[in-house]
């Protein structure tokens, strides 16, 4: 398919590397930053636009990649005359786009992104859109770059943007404060990657609930103290290991 990147940060980078992988024509690209626009152009073999209303008129589809404040900024600045306008997010309605172009819709691939990755690798992609000849575009457009493509509407999108929140932002801000807990103990974090590891191995064949462990799965509550008062001069980590063992405590009947 011929695709126009508007859009050249962390998505619209590692979307763009992933589609020319996969043979598809990267027509043009804007970024409000043009430099950023022209250093992913030359990477990408195509042409960098610093103007976006230059941007071709054209295309199977425009994949607008940019922050989710900006997505229905840039939008009105849009008119999409032949193609399918989609942009990338979770938590916003593919209806922001309905100004700019008659096609529209989301390709929202569920993983954290950065810059630095070559290609897009594993992912689920939810797709949507205003209608079926706009969604059967999309779906070719993300069967090509993944094997796990599911609809979603924007309710059903909005809930799963909060999952990914909790499963994977939250989780990640733990293993950061960990890690910088860790540290401070010289210890190393390293350590704990089997840990970690397994955990999620186990999850993908038994509900989480299945396999908790730890003194508040088990009521432990001298083991707690313990750990609470190694925490005494922590007091953020305290907040949220007391908040976690609670919620543990309640789910295993402790509480």
């Amino acid at each position: 398919m011929d695709v126009v990147l508007i859009g050249a940060g962390n998505v619209g980078t590692v979307l763009g590397r992933t589609l020319k992988q996969a043979n598809h024509t990267i027509k043009a690209i804007w970024n409000r930053h043009p430099e950023k626009a022209r250093l992913l152009a030359d990477e990408l073999g195509t042409v960098a636009v610093d103007n976006i209303n230059a941007l071709p008129q054209e295309a199977d589809l425009f994949l607008l990649s940019v922050s989710d404040r900006s997505i229905q900024e840039l939008a009105q600045q849009l008119i999409i005359k032949k193609g399918v306008l989609v942009h990338a997010a979770g938590a916003v309605s593919k209806e922001v786009l309905h100004s700019a172009a008659e096609q529209y819709g989301v390709l929202w691939p569920m993983k954290m992104i950065r810059t630095h990755m070559p290609t897009l690798g594993t992912c689920a992609i939810m797709i949507d859109a205003n209608s079926q000849q706009s969604l059967q575009i999309i779906r070719e457009l993300a069967g090509s770059i993944s094997d796990q493509v599911h609809e979603a509407d924007d309710a059903k999108r909005l809930k799963m943007h909060l999952i990914a929140a909790i499963t994977s932002n939250f989780t990640n801000h733990l293993y950061h404060l960990a890690a910088d807990y860790s540290q401070e103990q010289e210890i190393q974090f390293s350590w704990f990657y089997p840990l970690i590891e397994g955990v999620i191995e186990q999850i993908k064949t038994e509900h989480p609930q299945n396999v908790q462990a730890g003194p508040a799965f088990r009521g432990d509550r001298r083991t707690i103290e313990k750990h609470r008062s190694l925490l005494a001069d922590e007091p953020v980590l305290l907040k949220i290991y007391d908040e976690m063992t609670q919620s543990i405590l309640y789910k295993f009947g402790h509480q």
